[in-house]
């Protein structure tokens, strides 16, 4: 039975909604999502006081957040507040206006539950083990430290967006005075945190608003061939050319400038000086940027009642058969693909000289290869590629995600064109991805019937070519005459040409 959960986080620069679609054990979905500016930190100062016209912004978007989960089918709703409203001074004031209008419940996160969340969004949808995991918000920036994939320990500071935004940015563009002593403030935050510093095996993630709109930045100015932020690479240069950039610009430039959104124009500077110290305390070089965070974190919490702590054990694996529940999705077939294509994988590994991420990507893309059915039959392999290109898949990089939807364009016939994606490819990925589309291609005819009839394939390598003695459980002179149709990618990829015999 599927069920519907509501997400509300109530920040201090942003209101968020999101909402999950989910049916346990094995799958979920994201069915909508919304956002209201609302700025419930805007003016508070150093006592910390709420002001009417953000309390009255924040309260109007919660109302509405609640009648929009109540009009769509929400059977749970999780309504959080972090930073703002946790230091306000007249944070009773403002519950006691909203239970007046509202049954809406907040519960108001402490800094290390915050941090906790912010971890659970990242880690349950990154192929992420040990490091750092930082979230830089309106009010506060939580850091947490990561060991097998545990929380170790955290940290919170008051360096957020708008607080620094209304504290030191008050000139248009910035004055050297005050970039100066907007640096400066985010060196003090971070300055006792000594435990933060890169090391080997060690990554940083970071999450949140900023971080993914410095990521479109980025991505932007770099046309970067994938749209999405989620397992994207920024690096610490093309942090600072932004950094630069927005340094040197006026609130209305920045408004014009490719991957920035409007609403974020007069903050964004606080928030790249923030992430660019984050960096250099830390000494990291490059950070993954996680589009996932607070709201997902406290989603899986739900999802993964009773299991402590929360966690998908294997984040790729989990993501792919989820996509595959998802959509098409034939038990019995796909089975076997993935069974024939990794035999194949196996026996000829003397040829293709490939290992287990390979064999892992190639096993994936088995697994997803017919997903396209849903949209239609003719050219499903190109429907496959899309839905695999546009899916929410969790725990692969930019690179492994053309890889597997490339995988899946050819599993049937044709060739991808790989030009587009040269930014994120490997040089010798051309090659890579021929030679497992290959392998694939052949399960995928050896199985054309969908009937299981060939129940594995023999691989002897002799001088000329490769021969493939088929072991059926019945007639399979279909599946050998079609795979055999469809062999001379292989000879393309490898060489030399394949004979498949019964």
């Amino acid at each position: 039975m599927h069920e519907r959960v509501g997400v509300i986080d109530l920040g201090s620069n942003t209101t968020r909604l999101i909402v999950m679609e989910y049916q346990r054990p094995d799958r979920f979905k994201l069915v909508d999502e919304v956002s209201e500016v609302a700025r419930l930190a805007e003016g508070v100062g150093d006592k910390r006081v709420l002001q009417p016209e953000p309390m009255y912004r924040a309260i109007e978007a919660l109302k509405m957040f609640h009648t929009f989960c109540r009009a769509s089918g929400v059977n749970t709703i999780i309504a959080t507040a972090t930073s703002a409203l946790r230091e306000a001074q007249n944070r009773d004031e403002f519950l006691d206006v909203l239970s007046q209008q509202s049954d809406l419940r907040l519960r108001i996160l402490s800094t290390e539950e915050e941090a906790c969340y912010g971890y659970l969004g990242a880690i349950n949808s990154l192929a992420f083990t040990n490091g750092f995991v930082f979230d830089t918000g309106g009010g506060s920036t939580q850091v947490t430290a990561v060991r097998n994939r545990e929380s170790i320990r955290s940290f919170s500071c008051q360096a957020g967006i708008v607080r620094f935004t209304e504290q030191f940015v008050k000139s248009d563009p910035i004055s050297k005075r005050d970039f100066r002593a907007l640096e400066a403030a985010a060196v003090r935050a971070f300055s006792s945190l000594d435990w933060f510093v890169a090391g080997p095996g060690l990554e940083l993630v970071g999450m949140g608003g900023t971080v993914r709109t410095l990521a479109r930045m980025a991505q932007k100015k770099r046309r970067h061939p994938v749209e999405r932020t989620h397992g994207y690479v920024l690096t610490r240069d093309a942090l600072e050319e932004i950094v630069e950039q927005l340094r040197d610009s006026t609130q209305r430039e920045r408004e014009a400038i490719a991957g920035l959104n409007t609403t974020r124009a007069d903050v964004i500077l606080a928030g790249a000086v923030i992430v660019r110290q984050v960096m250099d305390r830390s000494n990291f070089a490059a950070l993954t940027v996680s589009g996932q965070g607070l709201r997902e974190g406290l989603f899986y919490e739900h999802f993964l009642a009773g299991k402590q702590p929360p966690l998908i054990d294997n984040v790729r694996e989990f993501s792919v058969r989820n996509l595959a529940l998802l959509d098409y999705y034939e038990p019995l077939h796909v089975a076997k693909v993935r069974a024939l294509s990794l035999s194949l994988f196996d026996q000829l590994q003397a040829l293709h000289g490939y290992g287990p991420w390979e064999r892992e990507l190639l096993d994936y893309a088995a697994m997803l290869h017919d997903i396209g059915v849903r949209v239609g039959y003719y050219d499903h392999h190109k429907h496959s590629a899309y839905l695999v290109f546009n899916s929410a898949l969790m725990g692969f990089s930019h690179r492994e995600l053309v890889l597997l939807a490339l995988l899946a364009r050819n599993h049937r016939k044709g060739e991808a064109d790989v030009s587009e994606y040269s930014q994120v490819l490997a040089e010798d990925d051309r090659e890579r991805l021929l030679k497992l589309s290959s392998l694939l291609r052949l399960a995928e005819y050896l199985e054309r019937s969908k009937s299981q009839v060939v129940r594995d394939v023999h691989v002897e390598l002799q001088s000329d070519r490769v021969l493939a003695r088929v072991e059926a459980d019945g007639d399979a002179t279909v599946e050998v005459w079609d795979a055999n149709r469809r062999s001379g990618l292989f000879k393309k990829a490898f060489g030399q040409p394949i004979e498949i015999v019964g």
